[in-house]
Order: C-alpha cells, then sequence, then structure tokens
C-alpha cells in the first residue's frame, strides 16, 4: 500500500518554470522520473512504472498502431529533480495544459497528475461523492 502516490498539494510554478515537488512524493517519484503531457494534465511516472508502461505497450501494442507508440514518445520528457526536490516543466507541455501559475499535484496511485489549478477545479467539481461511488459500483467494485 505505501507505493502508491495519493493526496494532493496547491503550490506554484517559478519564474523558472520550475515546481517543487511535495515531500511526501520525492522518494517515491524518484530524482529521474518522465513527464507525459496527456489530456488537461503533465503525468509524472516514476521511472520503474514507466518502463513498466512501455513494455507492456511495446508487447501488446499491434504493429498497425504503432503511431500511438511514437505520439507517446513525442509527449514525453526524462526530467531530473535537483537537490531543492525542484524540477523544470518543458515549456511547450506547460502550454499544452495551461499551466501558467498556480498547480495541483494530485496523487493517481502509480503515477502523479499536475495540473493547472483552475483545471484542477474544474475536473474536481465533476465527480462528486455519490458519482465516485456509483462510477465504481457499474465494476462491481463497493468503496
Amino acid at each position: 500500500m505505501g507505493n502508491y502516490f495519493t493526496g494532493k498539494q496547491i503550490h506554484s510554478i517559478d519564474a523558472k518554470g520550475r515546481i517543487i515537488i511535495p515531500a511526501k512524493f520525492r522518494e517515491k517519484l524518484g530524482n529521474e522520473f518522465v513527464v507525459l503531457c496527456l489530456h488537461n494534465c503533465l503525468n509524472l511516472y516514476p521511472s520503474a512504472e514507466w518502463d513498466k508502461l512501455l513494455e507492456k505497450i511495446s508487447n501488446e501494442l499491434p504493429a498497425t498502431d504503432r503511431s500511438y507508440l511514437d505520439v507517446l514518445s513525442y509527449n514525453s520528457e526524462p526530467v531530473e529533480m535537483d537537490k531543492q526536490g525542484r524540477v523544470i516543466l518543458p515549456p511547450e507541455m506547460r502550454e499544452a495544459v495551461k499551466i501558467e501559475k498556480d498547480i495541483v499535484s494530485v496523487g493517481s496511485f502509480e503515477k502523479i497528475h499536475v495540473y493547472a489549478k483552475d483545471v484542477w477545479e474544474k475536473v474536481s467539481a465533476d465527480v462528486s461523492s455519490s458519482n465516485i461511488e456509483d462510477k465504481f459500483a457499474q465494476y462491481g467494485i463497493r468503496l
């Protein structure tokens, strides 16, 4: 259970395009990790999780769909955290997900999602406690 990212933290991006990785996420994330720009947020993958994902994709994706792997690769970037727990988010990724100042880092079990604060507020408002239970119940999962 202790190997998952959970919880959230609201913080800001600095003038150099850096964010501070929340202290509770640092050890699990590691100093080197991968940022994937997908949908409306940045996904931070520990290197081991990223490697598992790529292996699964490589083994299961048919040759006819390999262009999806290219797009996944194009939208990802390895990064390194400095000694203060900061990491530079690539500018084109920040722009793509509308990150300008305030951000929310959200634990998403095997990865971390980084949202622009206003985007996170919309996403989280769309999912209430009652419809979370209903959604999982559709799959036979009781919370």
